[in-house]
């Protein structure tokens, strides 16, 4: 859900929102797929990103795949130009939840058990320059905007860090973008 401005209160905490392409990793058996929010099978178009979620133990996480500029922040129109290139080693691949974790059901528990969860099952990974998870702030949601902008970035996703995680859209994670 799209908002002006962030939401606040005890409940909210803020991650920066990339400009990327959402995708989830199905993780079964030491072999990982790619899939888009429509469902659509796009491993082959990130092998590499692929290959590192192959050592993850079993579960489906959540994340952005994203191409980083000059200054680091995300760029779509890198992004697109590294996938029509075939060029996707240096891409990233930025994770913030976990819906599922060698064999348990997460998705009605709180945001900040499942990030928990991602944490360990990201642990194999040592420091990927690849897969990176995505911490969230505490902070005023409005004074991380105003950084985020400053920096060049997106903008900023708000998530009621209770909320169980819901497909689709709900009023239970915001968006605030710095621009448009």
């Amino acid at each position: 859900k799209l908002m002006a401005h962030p939401p606040s209160g005890a409940n909210w905490v803020h991650e920066v929102k990339f400009d990327g392409y959402r995708m989830q990793a199905r993780i079964e058996g030491g072999r990982a797929k790619l899939f888009t929010r429509k469902g659509l099978d796009w491993t082959a178009r990130f092998p590499e990103i692929a290959q590192d979620c192959d050592r993850l133990s079993d579960g489906i996480i959540d994340g952005e795949i994203c191409a980083l500029n000059a200054k680091g922040a995300s760029d779509f129109g890198l992004l697109q130009t590294a996938l029509s290139d075939n060029k996707t080693g240096a891409l990233i691949y930025y994770l913030f939840d976990c819906l599922f974790a060698n064999g348990r059901d997460l998705r009605k528990d709180g945001l900040e058990a499942r990030k928990a969860a991602l944490q360990k099952l990201l642990k194999p990974l040592g420091k990927s320059r690849r897969i990176l998870f995505v911490p969230h702030f505490t902070s005023s949601g409005e004074a991380m905007l105003d950084a985020a902008c400053r920096m060049d970035l997106e903008g900023v996703i708000s998530k009621n860090l209770h909320a169980f995680y819901i497909s689709g859209r709900g009023d239970s994670w915001t968006k605030s973008k710095c621009r448009g």
